[in-house]
This record gives structure tokens, sequence and C-alpha cells, in this order.
């Protein structure tokens, strides 16, 4: 009886032993993100999925929604502390920095010091950029799955025709987009547009609208002195200011979609902008060049696809670029009950071999990995000097070109909002106004003041 009792125990260890750490990973863009690993379908695992969970005994769990649920569910788990998530989707534009402030998030710095997974990431071949907009505070909470950098998509065989130089500042940009527009009404064209950007309402315009603002204010102009930071703002009680520096960024935003864009562009977002430019609807797409790519890899026009381009973003006046700069990045949950396995998940899904994978199939250069940006396969699709340009954009990228604050998701729909608003009615003081008065209040309301 004892023996049997004992070989039951040993059973009951070694199976424990066996069992396998779910590691829960939560994220939108099902069959888009990670298709080597869970397949087109992205329901079904993989050899090289399945390898790597029987190397590590670990088992992968992905939980795919709409951007808008997946958002909500990763907020509620983490202010609910339950961890029910071990990877979260993030994402520079307000995630990071409203997670990393609030310490829901669990600083990476740490584990790739230790070198215990430079089988799967190389940090010094990631741009520093990247690098830089997944940090908050010091600490670097999220690694990225792709990336992108500011960009100039354009039609050379429309500059061709009608003579326009491939600007280098606002004021040659401005000149560009009259002469094709004066060329296009010439030639009764009245379906191309010299321009497609997004100005939906919403935190989208935000991206690429504050890179104009910084370009034509030479600073992140947010907030008074520059402040970018919670410690900044309270240190020296900065206020808001939309009706002051920010102004000439938004209004050349603005002006820039209304004289030059197509009807409708205060409701397009990112992919409308890419719709219109891969039907030949537009001559030029930017500051957001990776939308231009996602066109061209998807448009069925040869026309739009034999008389494409990149150029560099144009410079302000204080010699600043306009900057757009996203990174789709992933971090760990600060409640995850396994983080050393869930930083083993992170670094295989975010690392060169799966970020090449990414290249080889979406060909798009924007991917985090320098290595993996020069790589041959985008080197064939696009030629050297044109991958070049785009892995020196990213390298060249400000990321932090707007504040840094745990308050940023909620500025970021009201200005993409506001300008929106801009765009439809033209009231660029009225949209500024209202802009300035919820900005005071909404940091009074944060204590930023007291």
């Amino acid at each position: 009886m004892l023996r049997r009792i004992i070989l039951m125990l040993a059973v009951a260890v070694a199976g424990l032993a066996m069992a396998q750490t779910e590691i829960r990973v939560i994220s939108f863009s099902q069959g888009f993100a990670f298709p080597d690993l869970f397949g087109t379908s992205g329901t079904e695992k993989t050899d090289i999925l399945k390898q790597f969970e029987q190397a590590n005994n670990i088992k992968v769990t992905i939980e795919w929604g709409d951007e808008a649920s997946v958002r909500q569910k990763v907020l509620t788990d983490l202010i609910s502390g339950g961890g029910r998530y071990d990877i979260i989707l993030l994402g520079s534009d307000g995630a990071v920095q409203t997670y990393g402030y609030a310490g829901f998030l669990e600083p990476l710095e740490g584990y790739l010091a230790s070198g215990d997974y430079s089988q799967y990431i190389d940090m010094n071949d990631v741009f520093p950029s990247i690098t830089e907009a997944n940090t908050v505070d010091g600490h670097l909470y999220g690694l990225s799955y792709y990336a992108f950098g500011p960009g100039i998509i354009y039609r050379t065989d429309l500059f061709k025709k009608y003579d326009v130089k491939v600007p280098t500042t606002i004021p040659e940009l401005e000149t560009a987009l009259q002469q094709l527009k004066d060329g296009f009404a010439k030639d009764g064209i009245t379906d191309v547009y010299p321009l497609t950007m997004r100005g939906a309402p919403g935190e989208e315009p935000t991206l690429d609208l504050a890179g104009f603002v910084y370009a034509m204010a030479g600073y992140p102009a947010w907030f008074e002195g520059g402040a970018v930071t919670p410690d900044q703002i309270r240190a020296t009680q900065a206020k808001p200011i939309f009706t002051g520096d920010f102004k000439p960024g938004f209004a050349e935003f603005v002006k820039l979609a209304r004289e030059y864009g197509p009807p409708g562009i205060a409701t397009h977002t990112w992919v409308d902008m890419m719709n219109i430019y891969s039907q030949g609807k537009a001559a030029m797409l930017l500051p957001s060049a990776i939308n231009g790519y996602a066109a061209l890899t998807s448009t069925e026009n040869k026309t739009v696809l034999a008389n494409s381009d990149f150029a560099p973003i144009v410079v302000g006046p204080t010699g600043k670029p306009v900057e757009s700069f996203w990174s789709f990045s992933f971090g760990i949950n600060k409640a995850s009950k396994h983080k050393a396995d869930a930083m083993k998940v992170l670094a295989f899904l975010t690392g060169e071999r799966s970020l090449q994978e990414f290249a080889n199939r979406t060909q798009w250069p924007a991917v985090p990995f320098e290595s993996v940006m020069k790589s041959q396969v985008l080197i064939d699709k696009w030629g050297a000097e044109e991958v070049a340009l785009n892995a020196q954009a990213m390298a060249n990228a400000n990321p932090k070109y707007f504040p840094y604050i745990p308050e940023l998701s909620d500025f970021m729909d009201r200005i993409g909002t506001a300008a929106s608003k801009a765009i439809s009615t033209g009231d660029v003081d009225g949209a500024l106004n209202d802009l300035q008065a919820w900005a005071l209040q909404r940091m009074q309301l944060a204590g930023y003041y007291n």
C-alpha cells in the first residue's frame, strides 16, 4: 500500500514538472500579426510556435479582438490587478505612457541585460528611436512588432508632368502642392488630388499633426517651456499653449488638408488615405509613409505601382522635420504570475526571426531591427537607396515630439478631433480656443497645479 502511494505521488510530481506554463497574449490585427506563429486565421499554431512551446515548456494562448475591445480588456485587466493577460498590446501613442506611469507594466531592461533572451532578440540591432518610444520615466516597457518613421510617398509621373520639384521644406511643399493643383485644374482632372492625409475625429490625426507642430515650433509645443513629462509640468507649473506656439503647426496641417486634400478628408482614417493613394487619386501621401507602402503592396493600379517613390520628410522653418512615429508594441503585465516565461515569449514574438517573417510577408520597410530593414527581401522590392532612406528616417526620428504624460490618450483624441473640426469648418481659432479650455481643465483635474 505504501509503495503504491509513493508511486502515485512520484507520478503526480512528474506530471507537475511536465506541466506547461500558460502565457496569455492579447492583441488586435488577427491574421496580420504573427501569422508565422498562429496562421493566417490567427487560430492555428504553426510548427514554429509548437517547437518553441515544447523547447521551453510553455503554452502560448492568444486572444484576438477589434482594437477598441482589446484596449478596453487590457485596461480592465490592469486596473483590476487580476493578471489575466501576461503580454498586452501597448502602442506608443498613449498606452505605454498611461500604463507605464501608473505602474501597471513590468520594466524590461533588467531581463534584457541578463542575456537570457539574446537567442531571440538583440537590442543593439533595434533602432534607438524605437527603444526610446517605448521608454517611460527611464524604464523600457515595450518591444516593437513594427514601427514607422516619417516620409513622403509621391507619384513620380505626376511630378514630372507638372514640373514639380520634390519638396524639402514646408514652403516647398506648399509650392509643389499648388503646382499640382493648378496642373490638374488646367487639364480638367477632377478626381485626382495633390495630397492625401488623415483628418478623422479621434486620435489618428494627432500623430501627424503633432509632427507639424514640432517642425514649426522647433519643440513639442503643448506646454509652456516645452515641458514633456509630469515632473517637468509640475515643477514649472507649465500651462497648455494650444493657442500659442502650438497654433502654427496646427494651422499648417489644417491648411494643407483643406486646400489640397480630397473631399471628405475631415473623416479620413489611415485606411482612407491608403485607399485614395492606391486608387491613383492622390499625388502625395504624407507624413506617415507606411500607409503609402500599405497602398503599394495592395494596389491593382499598375500606374501607381510603377510610378511611386519615397522622399525624406520636409523640415519646418526651425530646421526640425515634420515627425510621424508610431510603434505597435507589446509589454508584460506587472500582475503576471509568470514574468520570466512571459519575457521569453515576448522576446520570441518581437525578435529578429519574427520580424524577418514580417518583412518577408508585408515587404514594408517598417521594422524595428536595422538588419531586417536592410535585408535582401526589402532591397529587392524597393531598391537599396529607398530602403536606406527609410532606415535613416527611422534612425533620425524623435519619437518624443509630443509629451509623455499619463493623460496622453485623452489629449491625442481631443487634438485629433479639434483638427477634424477645423478642417471641416476652417475655424482654426475656435477649435484651438476650445482645445485650450479643455486642456487647462483636464490638467487641473489631474492635480498638476495644486
